[in-house]
Protein backbone atom coordinates (compact mmCIF):
# COMPACT_ATOMS: atom_id res chain seq x y z
CA UNK A 1 0.00 0.00 0.00
CA UNK A 2 1.12 3.82 -0.30
CA UNK A 3 1.57 5.91 2.43
CA UNK A 4 1.97 9.32 2.89
CA UNK A 5 4.64 11.00 5.57
CA UNK A 6 4.47 14.77 5.70
CA UNK A 7 7.31 16.44 8.24
CA UNK A 8 7.21 19.55 9.68
CA UNK A 9 10.15 21.86 10.48
CA UNK A 10 11.36 23.38 13.68
CA UNK A 11 12.38 26.78 12.20
CA UNK A 12 14.01 25.76 8.58
CA UNK A 13 11.94 23.83 5.69
CA UNK A 14 15.24 23.67 3.84
CA UNK A 15 17.14 21.46 6.34
CA UNK A 16 14.05 18.77 6.17
CA UNK A 17 14.47 18.91 2.47
CA UNK A 18 18.10 18.10 2.23
CA UNK A 19 17.34 15.43 5.14
CA UNK A 20 14.80 13.82 2.50
CA UNK A 21 17.27 13.75 -0.24
CA UNK A 22 20.13 12.94 1.37
CA UNK A 23 18.76 10.46 4.00
CA UNK A 24 15.28 9.48 3.84
CA UNK A 25 16.07 8.36 0.02
CA UNK A 26 18.39 6.12 1.31
CA UNK A 27 15.54 3.74 3.32
CA UNK A 28 14.98 1.57 1.09
CA UNK A 29 14.46 -2.28 2.46
CA UNK A 30 12.35 -5.28 1.67
CA UNK A 31 9.31 -3.88 2.79
CA UNK A 32 9.70 -0.30 2.67
CA UNK A 33 10.25 1.90 -0.48
CA UNK A 34 10.33 5.57 -0.75
CA UNK A 35 9.40 6.48 -4.03
CA UNK A 36 9.66 10.25 -4.15
CA UNK A 37 9.21 13.43 -2.02
CA UNK A 38 7.16 16.82 -2.76
CA UNK A 39 6.66 20.35 -1.68
CA UNK A 40 3.86 22.44 -2.07
CA UNK A 41 3.53 26.06 -1.98
CA UNK A 42 1.54 27.09 1.20
CA UNK A 43 2.49 23.81 3.15
CA UNK A 44 5.16 24.07 5.53
CA UNK A 45 6.19 20.47 5.57
CA UNK A 46 7.65 17.83 2.95
CA UNK A 47 5.70 15.27 1.88
CA UNK A 48 7.21 11.78 1.53
CA UNK A 49 5.57 9.13 -0.56
CA UNK A 50 6.36 5.15 0.62
CA UNK A 51 5.28 1.78 -0.81
CA UNK A 52 5.07 -0.34 2.17
CA UNK A 53 3.89 -4.31 2.06
CA UNK A 54 2.07 -3.57 5.10
CA UNK A 55 1.31 -0.71 7.22
CA UNK A 56 3.13 -1.59 10.38
CA UNK A 57 6.63 -1.52 8.58
CA UNK A 58 6.48 2.34 8.23
CA UNK A 59 7.16 2.08 12.09
CA UNK A 60 11.13 1.74 11.49
CA UNK A 61 11.29 4.82 9.44
CA UNK A 62 9.06 6.74 12.02
CA UNK A 63 10.92 5.93 15.28
CA UNK A 64 14.50 5.29 14.14
CA UNK A 65 15.25 7.17 11.30
CA UNK A 66 13.26 10.77 12.08
CA UNK A 67 14.66 9.79 16.09
CA UNK A 68 17.86 11.14 14.70
CA UNK A 69 16.87 14.53 12.98
CA UNK A 70 16.27 17.26 15.40
CA UNK A 71 14.94 19.84 12.93
CA UNK A 72 11.90 17.58 12.65
CA UNK A 73 9.35 19.25 14.54
CA UNK A 74 6.27 16.81 13.79
CA UNK A 75 5.14 14.23 11.64
CA UNK A 76 1.91 13.56 10.32
CA UNK A 77 1.41 9.93 8.33
CA UNK A 78 -1.62 9.54 6.18
CA UNK A 79 -2.83 5.74 4.48
CA UNK A 80 -3.88 6.31 0.90
CA UNK A 81 -6.87 3.95 0.57
CA UNK A 82 -8.18 3.07 -2.81
CA UNK A 83 -5.88 5.01 -4.82
CA UNK A 84 -6.93 5.13 -8.54
CA UNK A 85 -4.48 6.55 -11.33
CA UNK A 86 -5.06 7.91 -14.78
CA UNK A 87 -2.91 7.78 -17.67
CA UNK A 88 -1.37 10.94 -18.55
CA UNK A 89 -2.43 11.83 -22.09
CA UNK A 90 0.21 12.94 -24.80
CA UNK A 91 -2.51 15.13 -26.35
CA UNK A 92 -2.36 18.35 -23.72
CA UNK A 93 -1.23 21.90 -23.47
CA UNK A 94 2.27 22.60 -23.30
CA UNK A 95 3.53 23.52 -19.52
CA UNK A 96 1.13 21.64 -17.46
CA UNK A 97 1.79 22.21 -13.71
CA UNK A 98 0.85 19.62 -10.96
CA UNK A 99 -1.28 20.54 -8.11
CA UNK A 100 -2.46 18.60 -4.91
CA UNK A 101 -6.20 18.76 -4.34
CA UNK A 102 -7.73 18.45 -0.78
CA UNK A 103 -11.60 17.96 -0.13
CA UNK A 104 -12.80 17.50 3.49
CA UNK A 105 -16.29 16.51 4.23
CA UNK A 106 -18.62 14.13 6.34
CA UNK A 107 -18.29 10.22 5.82
CA UNK A 108 -21.94 9.67 4.20
CA UNK A 109 -19.98 11.78 1.36
CA UNK A 110 -17.10 9.77 1.10
CA UNK A 111 -18.14 7.73 -1.38
CA UNK A 112 -20.02 9.71 -3.56
CA UNK A 113 -17.23 12.13 -4.11
CA UNK A 114 -15.11 9.38 -4.75
CA UNK A 115 -17.22 7.96 -7.62
CA UNK A 116 -17.50 11.24 -8.80
CA UNK A 117 -13.91 12.45 -9.15
CA UNK A 118 -13.10 8.89 -10.73
CA UNK A 119 -15.64 9.41 -13.74
CA UNK A 120 -15.76 13.03 -14.37
CA UNK A 121 -15.44 14.02 -17.69
CA UNK A 122 -12.40 16.51 -17.22
CA UNK A 123 -11.56 19.37 -19.88
CA UNK A 124 -8.78 19.35 -22.21
CA UNK A 125 -6.85 21.53 -19.91
CA UNK A 126 -7.20 19.62 -16.77
CA UNK A 127 -6.83 16.19 -16.36
CA UNK A 128 -6.20 13.67 -13.07
CA UNK A 129 -2.93 12.25 -12.18
CA UNK A 130 -4.52 9.95 -8.87
CA UNK A 131 -7.35 10.32 -6.86
CA UNK A 132 -7.62 8.70 -3.30
CA UNK A 133 -9.44 8.07 0.22
CA UNK A 134 -6.77 10.06 2.33
CA UNK A 135 -8.61 10.41 5.78
CA UNK A 136 -5.58 11.95 7.45
CA UNK A 137 -5.02 15.73 7.02
CA UNK A 138 -7.97 15.72 4.58
CA UNK A 139 -10.46 13.17 3.88
CA UNK A 140 -10.32 12.87 -0.04
CA UNK A 141 -7.21 14.13 -1.93
CA UNK A 142 -6.53 14.65 -5.92
CA UNK A 143 -3.60 15.31 -7.96
CA UNK A 144 -3.95 16.72 -11.13
CA UNK A 145 -2.14 18.33 -13.74
CA UNK A 146 -3.47 21.99 -15.35
CA UNK A 147 -2.13 24.62 -17.42
CA UNK A 148 -2.72 27.22 -14.38
CA UNK A 149 -3.66 27.98 -11.01
CA UNK A 150 -6.55 29.74 -12.49
CA UNK A 151 -7.81 27.01 -14.45
CA UNK A 152 -7.73 24.67 -11.11
CA UNK A 153 -9.38 27.15 -9.55
CA UNK A 154 -12.28 27.57 -11.57
CA UNK A 155 -13.03 23.76 -11.72
CA UNK A 156 -12.63 23.85 -8.12
CA UNK A 157 -15.39 26.48 -8.00
CA UNK A 158 -17.55 25.10 -10.67
CA UNK A 159 -17.12 21.78 -10.40
CA UNK A 160 -16.12 20.58 -6.97
CA UNK A 161 -17.31 23.02 -4.23
CA UNK A 162 -20.75 23.57 -5.75
CA UNK A 163 -21.08 19.72 -4.79
CA UNK A 164 -23.82 18.46 -1.68
CA UNK A 165 -21.43 17.29 0.86
CA UNK A 166 -18.21 19.47 0.41
CA UNK A 167 -17.67 21.33 3.05
CA UNK A 168 -14.13 22.87 2.13
CA UNK A 169 -11.74 22.29 -0.86
CA UNK A 170 -8.05 23.62 -1.16
CA UNK A 171 -5.77 23.34 -3.97
CA UNK A 172 -1.72 24.04 -3.69
CA UNK A 173 1.02 24.24 -6.56
CA UNK A 174 3.48 21.39 -6.64
CA UNK A 175 6.65 23.37 -5.78
CA UNK A 176 9.28 21.16 -5.49
CA UNK A 177 9.64 17.33 -5.92
CA UNK A 178 12.26 14.78 -6.15
CA UNK A 179 12.03 10.71 -7.68
CA UNK A 180 14.00 8.32 -5.20
CA UNK A 181 12.81 4.64 -6.36
CA UNK A 182 13.45 3.69 -10.29
CA UNK A 183 11.42 4.98 -13.31
CA UNK A 184 10.55 1.67 -13.88
CA UNK A 185 9.40 0.84 -10.12
CA UNK A 186 7.23 3.99 -10.18
CA UNK A 187 5.55 3.27 -13.82
CA UNK A 188 4.84 -0.68 -12.73
CA UNK A 189 3.30 0.71 -8.89
CA UNK A 190 0.92 3.19 -10.83
CA UNK A 191 -0.24 0.72 -13.70
CA UNK A 192 -0.98 -1.30 -10.02
CA UNK A 193 -3.92 1.41 -9.30
CA UNK A 194 -4.67 1.98 -12.94
CA UNK A 195 -8.33 2.84 -13.32
CA UNK A 196 -10.39 0.84 -15.21
CA UNK A 197 -11.33 3.44 -17.81
CA UNK A 198 -7.87 4.15 -18.29
CA UNK A 199 -6.65 0.19 -19.18
CA UNK A 200 -8.47 0.43 -22.46
CA UNK A 201 -6.91 3.45 -23.61
CA UNK A 202 -4.29 2.72 -26.30
CA UNK A 203 -0.79 2.86 -25.06
CA UNK A 204 0.08 4.93 -28.54
CA UNK A 205 -2.03 7.79 -26.72
CA UNK A 206 -0.30 7.70 -23.18
CA UNK A 207 2.51 9.84 -22.33
CA UNK A 208 4.23 8.06 -19.39
CA UNK A 209 7.52 10.61 -19.95
CA UNK A 210 5.10 13.28 -18.46
CA UNK A 211 5.09 11.75 -15.19
CA UNK A 212 8.22 9.89 -15.05
CA UNK A 213 11.22 12.01 -16.99
CA UNK A 214 14.66 11.87 -15.39
CA UNK A 215 15.52 14.73 -15.21
CA UNK A 216 13.07 16.61 -12.23
CA UNK A 217 14.93 19.33 -12.00
CA UNK A 218 13.44 20.31 -15.56
CA UNK A 219 10.43 19.16 -14.23
CA UNK A 220 10.07 20.58 -10.68
CA UNK A 221 6.18 21.41 -10.88
CA UNK A 222 5.73 17.77 -12.91
CA UNK A 223 7.27 15.10 -10.67
CA UNK A 224 5.92 12.45 -9.40
CA UNK A 225 3.17 10.43 -9.74
CA UNK A 226 1.06 9.60 -6.62
CA UNK A 227 0.36 10.90 -3.38
CA UNK A 228 0.98 13.49 -2.13
CA UNK A 229 -0.29 12.37 -1.05
CA UNK A 230 -0.76 13.17 -1.18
Amino acid sequence: MMMIVRMYPKTDLNKVWHYVENVIAKEKSDVVTPLYSAQLEGMMSVGVIFNVKDPDNIAHFLTETLSKFDECHHTRTISLMKPVFFPIPKKKPENMQRFVVRIYTHPRNYKKLYNYMINFNYPFNLFPIYVSYSLGDEDLVMNIAADSAKTVNNFLKEYIRTLDGVDSCTYYPVVKAKRFAPLEKLIETQKEYLAEKAKKIPESELDESFDWVENFEDYALLTGAFPGDI
